[in-house]
This record gives C-alpha cells, structure tokens and sequence, in this order.
C-alpha cells in the first residue's frame, strides 16, 4: 500500500502495533503502507509506520490498553505525504469523511481546547441562559452567524463568578420564534447586540450565542 495512495477518512485497515512512545504520546503501527525511496538512497521501497496518539485510542468509557503487538483495526485520519507520515484512528466514524470536514474537526478541537483554558467547562454550565450586551467582531462568510464578545460590566462581574467570556458564535433566534427573518442582517463590526449563552457550539468549538435583538 502506498502512501501517496491513503486518504483520511480511509479504513478500516488491519494493523500491527509496532512500539508504544510514552515520550511521544503515541503508538506507531504498522499498516503494510510503504514510500518510494529515491534513487540516491538506493531507491526501493521503505515501510512508513502509522502515528496513533493516545487521545485517539482513549475512549468515552474507560482508556483501551495497547501494548507492542498487539492487533488493531484503524482509520486513517491525516496523510503527509512530504513529511513521509500519515495518522491513523480507532474511531469508526472519520470513515468516508471528506478532507476539509476532518480540517474543520481539527480546527474545532483546537478552539475548544483554547476555551478550556480560557474558561472552565463548569463555569460555562453554570453560566447558561445568562444574558449580555455584546460587540460584534465580524460577520460569517455566509451572513447566518456573527462573532460576538460578551461584555461583563463592572456590576456583573460578581453574578458572573468573576468570569470573563472570550469571543463567542452568535445565532439568530428562529423564524418561528420572532417571526422576523432577516432583522439582523444590517448587523456589522462594532454594533452592539444583546445575546445570551447557550453553552459550547460544538461545530466550531466556541461559546454558543443566540442573538436576542
């Protein structure tokens, strides 16, 4: 199987698990996935085995245990041909997934991740339902949604638990809700909007808002 031949989304694929790297958070398998050599380097092919990292072997439940050894069945999650590496998954459902879906994924994750950091997931729990005045920062390619920073002001800082809100995804309330389509279209930067928090827009890995005028 050539490496210039994989795609994400993949699979599944019969795999040997080759080593387990503590250093490198990650299990390298072995596919039967081989790149040309050139001719300076004798030519031929040389095996190129898959990266597993172990945030993609942990599982809702409990962690699955891997050992060298051990036979698995996985996806392909990303192939870097000029580098010579591509990623592999257990997760069944990257299968057939487009390319650019599996890049939005990635750059959701990375989002949520920086929210964590910025603000804790019990914080936005106990935040939900809370109402705020808000900037518009910009407005989506597609005009349905707009980039929105909550502000907390000085007296609501104590109803807020001290919590400062980064820059959230703001939705329009439903037709059937206010019965006026299109009243935000004239939103643009630098508007003031009022919103409220509806948790973590899980597609794009920011808070979730909901435009109320």
């Amino acid at each position: 199987r050539e490496l210039n031949d994989l795609s994400a989304g993949a699979g599944p694929f019969d795999a040997n698990v080759v080593a387990v790297s503590s250093h490198s958070s990650a299990a390298f398998v072995d596919c039967g996935v081989g790149r040309k050599r050139g001719k300076k380097y004798g030519g031929g092919i040389t095996k190129v085995l898959g990266m597993l990292r172990f945030e993609d072997i942990e599982q809702d439940d409990d962690s699955l245990d891997i050992e060298a050894g051990d036979e698995i069945q996985v996806y392909i999650k990303a192939v870097s041909p000029q580098s010579g590496r591509f990623m592999v998954t257990l997760d069944p459902s990257i299968k057939d997934k487009k390319p650019k879906d599996l890049k939005r994924e990635k750059q959701a994750d990375k989002r949520k991740e920086r929210l964590s950091k910025q603000i804790g997931q019990e914080d936005i729990q106990s935040l939900i339902g809370n109402e705020y005045d808000g900037i518009v920062k910009a407005k989506s390619n597609t005009g349905d949604w707009y980039y929105v920073q909550p502000c907390v002001e000085e007296g609501e800082e104590e109803a807020n638990d001290g919590v400062a809100l980064p820059v959230g995804v703001a939705n329009f309330v439903n037709e059937s809700d206010d019965g006026e389509e299109g009243k935000h279209d004239a939103y643009s930067a630098g508007d003031h909007v009022r919103v409220r928090l509806e948790g973590i827009d899980e597609k794009r890995g920011q808070l979730a808002l909901t435009l109320l005028d």
